[in-house]
C-alpha cells in the first residue's frame, strides 16, 4: 500500500488493541500465563486449566482467589488499567507479577472471552461477555470467591496469528510446560491441567517441590536430582541472593535445554547467561552437548532486578549480573562436587583390559552396566563368519580386524592390515542393532517377545502425550502397550532387543529420541537401536568386543551410527609412523 498520500492519523483503539495483543499473546500458552500469573497475584491456592484443541477453540482458568469487585468488572479489561501499581516509581519494586494492565484487554482483543467472578467481600458475583474487545453484556451471577475466565475462538479477528499457530500436539505441549512450571515455582497452589477432557497435570499444593518436581519429571528422574539451597550474603552494596530449588546429579541428562527452568522472585524467565551459569556448574561432569535438569528459584530485592524489558515479561535486567551468574553457578557446583564425594564411584577397570589407565572422574563420569554384556550379543543380528563351504550371509565392507582391547570402557582397540582402529562401542553397537532392525522389518517384521510378567511404567504428562501421538511406531517396533491409569502404562510385549531392561528405564529415553525425529519407521527403528545399544562405561569381555566387531565389518554401511556419529577412527600406519616422526 502506498503511503505518499495518506495523512498521520490516530489509529482506532480496536486495531490498538490488536497490536498490542500482538505483543503479549504469542499462542495459547500466553494466555494460560497471563491468567496463572493473574491468580497468583490475586492470592489463590488452587488454579485450573482447562484446554481444547491445543487452546485455539478454548481455554479457561479458574482459580479461587480473591476475585474482581463487580464495579470494577469492565475496567479490568481496559488498556493499562492495573491494580498493581500506581506509579512509574513502583517499577522499581514490584512484587506481583503482573503489572502492566495490559494481559485482559490484549486476551479480550483476540478473542471471545467470558470472565465470571465474585470478590471474596461481596455477596454477588457477575459475568461479563466481550467479542473482539467489545462488551456485548454485563450480568450479575451467583459464584464462589474467585474468578473463571474462558477463552474462546482465540484469534478469530487476527487470521495471519492463527494461521501460524504450531500442530495441535506442539501447542497442548507449551501449555503443559507453562501450567508445570508454575506449579514448580508455587509448589503450595494446587494446579490442575485437562486438555480434551482428560487430566494431564495435578499438583498437590502441599508446599513440596520435589513432589512437584516427581509430577512433572517422572519419579525416576525426580530420584536423580540433588536439593540446591544456598544464601549469597549480604555485604556492602551487595543484596542478598538465594539460590534453591533441584539440579540433576552426572547421571540424568538431556541433549538440549529445555529442562533448564529458572525463576527470579517467583517469574519464570528466559536467560541464556544464567542457563551458561548452570551449564558451566557441570564442567567435567557431563559429556559435551549433554544438558542437566534444573529447576531453580533465584529470590533477591525486587529492586535489584528490572522486570520491565520485554512484552511478555519473561527477560529480565539485573543490576549486576555477574553477582548472580557467580551466585547461581557457585550454589549448584557445590551441590554437585558434595554429592560426588559422599558417594564415590567404583574403580571401573577391575577385571578389564588396560586396567593401569588412569581415569579423571571429574572429566569422564563412568555409566555403569545396566545388564550383562550377554544379552546385548545373543542372536545381536549379523553372522560372524560364513558357513563352511557356503557364501558369506552379506559382503565383507571392513577388513577382519582383531581386537587388542578396550580403553575408557567406551573404545574397542583393533589391528588390521591397513592400521588401527579406535572404535566407539556405543555408536558401532547402535549401527549393527539398526541393521538387524532393518532386516527384520523387511523380513516379516521386527522381532518381539509376549512379556511372561507385564512391567508398568508411569510417564510425565509431556511423555504420556507423545506416545499417543507415536502409538503406530511403537506397534511398528513390537511393541503392546495398554493405558493403566493417567499417565501409567501396562507393557505386555516389546521388542526382543530390550530383553534385561526394565520399561521404566528405556521408555523414556526412548520417547525423549522419537520428540526430536522425524518419527517415521526408520527413525523409530534408529530410535530403538539407541536405546538397547551398548553405552559408553561399560567393561566387555574379549569374546563381546570380538563379537561386536565382527558384526560391524559385515554392515552395508559400517562408517557412521543411525544419528551420523563416527563408528571408528582409522590410524594407517603411515598416520602412526608419521606421529612418531614428529617431534
Amino acid at each position: 500500500m502506498s503511503t505518499e498520500k495518506m495523512t498521520i492519523e490516530v489509529l482506532p483503539e480496536t486495531v490498538i488493541g490488536r497490536i498490542a495483543a500482538g505483543e503479549a499473546i504469542e499462542r495459547p500458552a500466553s494466555v494460560v500465563k497471563e491468567l496463572i500469573e493473574n491468580a497468583i497475584d490475586a492470592g489463590a491456592s488452587a488454579v485450573q486449566v482447562e484446554v481444547e484443541a491445543g487452546g485455539a477453540r478454548l481455554l479457561r482458568v479458574s482459580d479461587n482467589g480473591a476475585g474482581i469487585r463487580r464495579q470494577e468488572i469492565q475496567l479490568a479489561f481496559k488498556r493499562h488499567a492495573t491494580s498493581k501499581l500506581r506509579s512509574a516509581d513502583d517499577l522499581q519494586g514490584l512484587t506481583t507479577l503482573g503489572f502492566r494492565g495490559e494481559a485482559l484487554a490484549s486476551i479480550a482483543a483476540v478473542s471471545r472471552a467470558t470472565i465470571l467472578t465474585r470478590h471474596r467481600d461481596e455477596p454477588m458475583g457477575v459475568t461479563l461477555r466481550l467479542q473482539g474487545g467489545a462488551v456485548e453484556h454485563e450480568r450479575p451471577a451467583g459464584a464462589p470467591a474467585g474468578t473463571v475466565v474462558t477463552i474462546e475462538n482465540l484469534f478469530f479477528n487476527t487470521p495471519a496469528r492463527l494461521k501460524f499457530l504450531k500442530s495441535e500436539a506442539t501447542e497442548k505441549r507449551h501449555i503443559h510446560w507453562t501450567a508445570a512450571r508454575y506449579a514448580m515455582a508455587y509448589p503450595q497452589i494446587a494446579f490442575a491441567l485437562k486438555q480434551d477432557g482428560r487430566e494431564r497435570f495435578r499438583s498437590s499444593g502441599g508446599g513440596q517441590l520435589a513432589d512437584v518436581l516427581a509430577k512433572v519429571f517422572g519419579l525416576k528422574e525426580a530420584k536423580c536430582m540433588v536439593a540446591v539451597e544456598a544464601v549469597e550474603a549480604r555485604r556492602p552494596g551487595r543484596p542478598r541472593i538465594a539460590v534453591a530449588g533441584f539440579v540433576s546429579l552426572p547421571s540424568l541428562s538431556r541433549a538440549s535445554r529445555d529442562r533448564i527452568i529458572l525463576f527470579v522472585n517467583g517469574r519464570a524467565i528466559q536467560d541464556p547467561a544464567l542457563s551458561h551459569a548452570l551449564t558451566q556448574a557441570y564442567e567435567g561432569l557431563l559429556p559435551a552437548g549433554a544438558f542437566p535438569f534444573a529447576v531453580l528459584l533465584l529470590t533477591m530485592p525486587p529492586d535489584f532486578v528490572d522486570v520491565n524489558v520485554h512484552p511478555t515479561k519473561a527477560e529480565v535486567r539485573f543490576r549486576d549480573a555477574q553477582l548472580v551468574f557467580v551466585a547461581l553457578q557457585r550454589a549448584v557446583r557445590e551441590v554437585l562436587l558434595a554429592a560426588a564425594d559422599a558417594a564415590p564411584a567404583p574403580d571401573p577397570w577391575t577385571g578389564g583390559a588396560f586396567s593401569d589407565v588412569y581415569v579423571d572422574y571429574q572429566k569422564a563420569p563412568p555409566q555403569w552396566p545396566r545388564r550383562p554384556a550377554d544379552d546385548l550379543f545373543d542372536d545381536a543380528g549379523l553372522d560372524e563368519t560364513p558357513e563352511a563351504g557356503g557364501p558369506p550371509s552379506r559382503p565383507r565392507t571392513l577388513p577382519v580386524l582383531r581386537v587388542l582391547g578396550q580403553v575408557g570402557a567406551a573404545y574397542i582397540i583393533a589391528e588390521g592390515p591397513a592400521g588401527l582402529y579406535l572404535v566407539d562401542q556405543n555408536a558401532a553397537h547402535e549401527r549393527v542393532l539398526f541393521q538387524k532392525l532393518c532386516d527384520e522389518s523387511a523380513n516379516g517384521g521386527i522381532e518381539g517377545a509376549q512379556l511372561a510378567e507385564s512391567q508398568t511404567v508411569l510417564l510425565s504428562p509431556e511423555d504420556s502425550d507423545l506416545l499417543a501421538q507415536v502409538e503406530n511406531l511403537l506397534t511398528h517396533l513390537s511393541f503392546e502397550i495398554e493405558r493403566f491409569g493417567p499417565n501409567s502404562y501396562v507393557i505386555r510385549r516389546r521388542p526382543t532387543l530390550l530383553a534385561g531392561l526394565q520399561a521404566a528405564e528405556f521408555m523414556p529415553r526412548l520417547l525423549e529420541i522419537l520428540r526430536r525425529s522425524a518419527r517415521t519407521p526408520a527413525d523409530a527403528a534408529a530410535a530403538l537401536a539407541a536405546v538397547a545399544a551398548l553405552r559408553r562405561g561399560q567393561i566387555l569381555e574379549q569374546e563381546a568386543m570380538q563379537s561386536l566387531i565382527a558384526q560391524l565389518e559385515r554392515c552395508p554401511e559400517p562408517f557412521v551410527s543411525p544419528g551420523g556419529r563416527k563408528t571408528f577412527i582409522h590410524l594407517s600406519r603411515e598416520d602412526l609412523a608419521e606421529e612418531f616422526r614428529r617431534r
